[in-house]
């Protein structure tokens, strides 16, 4: 990130998107460290912000929820939301605000939300009953 960060502060306008992940909020018990490391990643996008606030760079989160897609093996997993939906929304969001600070979907706003509205330890004990579809 920092080595190219110098050739977008002299850009009129720039913008770096991290992508993190719902369970950057609210971890799955089931993936420790994949919800560790997206919860680093929140973080730094949050502290990158500030540092570069000032400046011409835009700095978005996109936080996503489960997706189908082959990355992780949830093409079939039915609880993942379907790739078109969810461009789809991200979109549409873009269209609302085109520079947001964060890109959530609905489907990612219960996680996003959770410690805010004091539902952490439910959503919490609702993502340790998961299981992702066999293979």
């Amino acid at each position: 990130m920092y080595a190219f960060t110098p050739n977008l502060l002299k850009q009129p306008s720039a913008t770096i998107v991290n992508v993190s992940s719902a369970l950057a909020f609210v971890p799955l018990p089931a993936t420790p460290t994949y919800s560790a490391t997206k919860a680093a990643v929140h973080s730094f996008t949050q502290s990158l912000r500030v540092q570069l606030a000032d400046s011409p760079v835009e700095v978005i989160e996109l936080a996503p929820p489960g997706v189908r897609t082959t990355l992780l093996g949830q093409e079939n997993d039915e609880h993942a939301m379907p790739l078109e939906a969810f461009l789809d929304e991200i979109f549409k969001l873009l269209d609302i605000s085109p520079t947001p600070q964060e890109l959530v979907v609905e489907r990612a706003k219960p996680l996003r939300f959770a410690e805010a509205n004091g539902s952490h330890g439910e959503v919490l004990k609702m993502l340790a009953g998961y299981k992702p579809p066999a293979e």
